[in-house]
């Protein structure tokens, strides 16, 4: 084993113990980032050293997989999540986590979403991605699915942010389709416990993460409840920019709510490169297709 090798190591070791050491996620984040990390690591040490050792074992299996992970005091975690409510004390992470420092734009919507809404997905990953800007979403069917691939598939970087640990993670068929060159832009990130299973609970926590990461949020198809309508609330409740897409006909019943809480309506594929330039320009303020 290398000396980066036994550095990875304890820095998984320490990701995994952290958030038990100080009585939770949000309490080991806390004092990471006021207190500091010696502060945690005395908290680590006192485990029990059973704790410790299924925690090597796991760390280790980790490193064998590629895994890494990224501290919310660590430079390179974003800046713009590490600001976000219930911003997660770690990341562990699985690709290019460079994309990270990118401009990016949170995509949310159905698993069930209708064709025009799928249509409206893909048309979000290709202009995203033919002007640099990173796409951030959930990883599930539908929407997720739709957006992610067509990003890779137009060139550009992609977040899958998983709603159960990295341990779970498989590539789904729609994603073994594409080239390997493609495949090389896709950044996996998980905020839970690498063995956690998939739960509902786990995915509106995760939404969270996609809100925060994005420098925008585009909610694609909101039911009347939901991830999408919660995500799109949360993007407004923190200040960010929420473009919510106008369908043919009637909208959606929760692109209408998000809308009528302050979203700004995207009525095409102009309007969406209009608001993706314009987010590429600077802050300020908050428009799929033709």
């Amino acid at each position: 084993m290398t000396i980066e090798d036994a550095t990875s190591v304890r820095e998984l070791v320490f990701a995994l113990l952290a958030p038990r050491a100080a009585g939770g996620p949000r309490r080991a984040a806390k004092v990471l980032l006021q207190s500091g990390r010696r502060s945690l690591e005395e908290l680590v040490s006192e485990l029990p050293y059973e704790e410790q050792a299924a925690a090597a074992e796991r760390a280790d299996r980790l490193l064998s997989q590629g895994v890494g992970v990224l501290f919310c005091d660590d430079p390179a975690y974003p800046d713009r999540l590490r600001r976000a409510p219930g911003a997660p004390p770690v990341l562990y992470h699985l690709g290019p986590i460079e994309l990270l420092s990118r401009s990016s734009i949170g995509v949310c919507g159905s698993r069930n979403a209708s064709e025009a809404g799928l249509r409206a997905a893909r048309a979000c990953g290709e202009d995203a991605a033919g002007l640099g800007v990173v796409v951030v979403s959930g990883y599930a069917k539908g929407v997720d699915t739709e957006a992610h691939t067509a990003a890779l598939t137009a060139g550009g970087g992609t977040v899958a942010v998983l709603a159960e640990g990295i341990l779970d993670f498989r590539l789904k068929q729609a994603y073994r389709e594409l080239p390997d060159e493609a495949l090389q832009q896709l950044l996996v990130i998980s905020q839970f416990p690498p063995q956690q299973r998939w739960s509902a609970g786990a995915a509106m926590t995760r939404n969270q993460v996609i809100v925060g990461l994005g420098d925008a949020v585009v909610a694609v198809e909101a039911g009347e409840t939901g991830g999408t309508l919660r995500a799109g609330e949360a993007a407004l409740q923190c200040g960010k920019r929420l473009w919510v897409l106008g369908f043919p006909g009637e909208d959606p019943p929760g692109n209408q709510a998000l809308l009528a809480a302050g979203g700004t309506r995207i009525a095409g594929r102009t309007a969406l490169r209009t608001e993706l330039r314009d987010l590429l320009r600077g802050p300020h303020s908050p428009s799929l297709f033709d």
